[in-house]
C-alpha cells in the first residue's frame, strides 16, 4: 500500500476507535461467561423477604383473599338485585274506533328484615378468614426459610470442618509416611493413617452433596434460580433469648396466631350466614310504578309485589348454615388446643436446644482444638502413636461437628418458635 493510503488508513482507525471502545467493551460484558459474575450475598431476612414476594405457594392464598374481598364488596351493596322494567302495549278492540293501550312499570326488590346487613356481615367475616389464612400462610412459610436458611449454613460449616479435617489427615499421612522412613514408626501407622485420610475425603464428599442440597431447597423455597450461586452471609447464633412464662406464651399466640384469628373469623361469618338463612325466609317485597295510557286518559300507579313464603321457608339453607356453624365452633375449639399444646412443644424444644448450644462453651472448643495441636506436635515428636492421634483427633473433629449439630437445633428451634406464637420475627 502507499505511503499515504497507509497514512489515511490509519486516521481512520484513529477516528473511528474511540466510538466502537464502548460497543466492544459492552459485547465483552454481554457475552461474558456466567461464572465471571459474582455471587449472590444473600443473608436470612432477605431470604425470607424473597420467599414471601416470589414463593408460588402464596398463589392461592392471594386469590382466595382478593375473591373474599370482592364478595364483600358485592355484598355491601345497597340493592342486590337489579330493576325490573315491564312494559305492555296493544290495541283495544271494540265498535267504536280502536285505540292503543300502553303500560310502562318499574320496580325493585328491597331487603327490609336485615337480611342485607347479615349477608355483608358474613361477606365481612369471611374475607377476614381468608386474609388471616394468607398471613398464616406467610408465617409458615418465613419459619420454614428461615430453618432452611439454617440448615445450608450448618452445612456450609460442616464443609469447612470436613476441609480441615481431610487437610489434617493428609498432614497425618505424610508425617506417618515420613517416620516410616526413618525407622521410627510401622507399617500400620502408615496404614492407619491411609485409612483415616480415606474417611476424611468420603465425609468431604459427604458433606458437599448436604450443602448442595441445603442451597438447592434453600432456592426453591425462596423463589430463586436452580443455577443461580449464592453466598450466605450471617452466622448461626450462639446467643439464645430468654423467654417468658409459658402460660403468658400460650396467651400471645392466641392473640395473634392467624390460624386463630381465621378460625375466629369463621365463625363469626358461619353466625351471619345462619342469620341469613332465617331472615331470607322473609318476605322482599318489590317496590314500584306504573305509567299507563288507556282511552286517551293517563294512569300513574303504584305497585307492590310480595312473595309469600308459604311453600319454601328456606329450610335446606337454614340447616345447612346451622351445620356449618356448629363445624365453624367445633374447628375454632380445636385450634386454640392445638395452639396451646404446639406452643408447650416449641417452648420446651427450645429450652433444651439452647442448653445444649450453650454446653459447648468458649472454654470447651478451645480445650478441643488445644489438644488437637498438642497431640499433632506430639506425634510429630514421637512422643505418642498413631492410635492416640487418631482419637484425639476424631474427639476434636466429632466436638466441632456436634457444635454445628447443637446451632443448627437452636436454629430450627427457634424457627418453630416463631411459627408457634404466629410471628414473623
Amino acid at each position: 500500500m502507499p505511503i499515504h493510503g497507509q497514512a489515511r488508513a490509519s486516521g481512520m482507525r484513529a477516528l473511528w476507535m474511540p466510538m466502537l471502545l464502548p460497543g466492544l467493551v459492552a459485547s465483552a460484558l454481554l457475552f461474558a461467561p456466567a461464572t465471571a459474575l459474582a455471587a449472590r450475598p444473600l443473608t436470612m431476612e432477605q431470604s425470607v423477604a424473597l420467599a414471601l414476594e416470589h414463593s408460588p405457594r402464596l398463589i392461592d392464598g392471594q386469590a382466595e383473599a382478593a375473591s373474599a374481598r370482592s364478595r364483600w364488596d358485592a355484598a355491601s351493596r345497597l340493592f342486590q338485585s337489579n330493576p325490573q322494567l315491564q312494559a305492555s302495549v296493544g290495541p283495544r278492540f271494540r265498535d267504536e274506533p280502536d285505540t292503543l293501550e300502553l303500560n310502562v312499570g318499574l320496580s325493585q326488590q328491597l331487603e327490609l328484615f336485615g337480611q342485607r346487613a347479615a349477608r355483608e356481615d358474613a361477606a365481612r367475616a369471611a374475607s377476614a378468614a381468608s386474609h388471616a389464612r394468607l398471613e398464616s400462610l406467610k408465617v409458615e412459610l418465613a419459619a420454614e426459610v428461615r430453618e432452611s436458611f439454617g440448615r445450608a449454613l450448618a452445612a456450609d460449616r460442616a464443609l469447612r470442618l470436613a476441609e480441615d479435617a481431610s487437610a489434617l489427615a493428609e498432614e497425618g499421612r505424610k508425617t506417618a509416611e515420613a517416620r516410616f522412613k526413618e525407622g521410627a514408626a510401622n507399617q500400620i501407622e502408615v496404614n492407619l493413617a491411609r485409612v483415616e485420610l480415606g474417611r476424611a475425603q468420603r465425609e468431604k464428599v459427604r458433606a458437599t452433596q448436604r450443602r448442595t442440597q441445603a442451597l438447592a431447597e434453600l432456592k426453591l423455597l425462596v423463589g430463586l434460580d436452580p443455577g443461580e450461586d449464592l453466598t450466605l452471609e450471617g452466622e448461626l447464633q450462639v446467643t439464645a433469648v430468654p423467654l417468658p412464662d409459658t402460660s403468658m406464651l400460650v396467651e400471645q399466640a392466641s392473640r395473634q396466631r392467624q390460624d386463630v384469628i381465621a378460625a375466629r373469623a369463621e365463625w363469626e361469618a358461619a353466625q351471619a350466614e345462619v342469620r341469613f338463612a332465617n331472615r331470607d325466609a322473609l318476605p322482599r317485597p318489590s317496590l314500584g310504578v306504573s305509567y299507563g295510557r288507556e282511552e286517551n286518559d293517563t294512569i300513574i300507579q303504584g305497585t307492590l309485589n310480595l312473595d309469600l313464603p308459604l311453600f319454601n321457608r328456606n329450610q335446606a339453607e337454614r340447616g345447612t348454615s346451622s351445620a356449618r356453624e356448629r363445624q365453624a365452633r367445633q374447628r375454632l375449639a380445636v385450634t386454640e388446643r392445638f395452639v396451646r399444646t404446639e406452643v408447650e412443644l416449641a417452648v420446651n424444644r427450645y429450652r433444651l436446644a439452647q442448653a445444649s448450644a450453650e454446653a459447648f462453651s468458649a472454654d470447651v472448643l478451645t480445650a478441643l482444638q488445644e489438644n488437637l495441636d498438642l497431640v499433632t506436635e506430639a506425634y510429630r515428636a514421637g512422643k505418642v502413636d498413631a492410635l492416640q492421634l487418631l482419637i484425639i483427633r476424631r474427639e476434636a473433629i466429632e466436638g466441632r461437628r456436634d457444635y454445628i449439630d447443637a446451632l443448627e437445633e437452636l436454629n430450627a428451634a427457634r424457627a418453630q418458635l416463631l411459627r408457634a406464637l404466629g410471628t414473623l420475627r
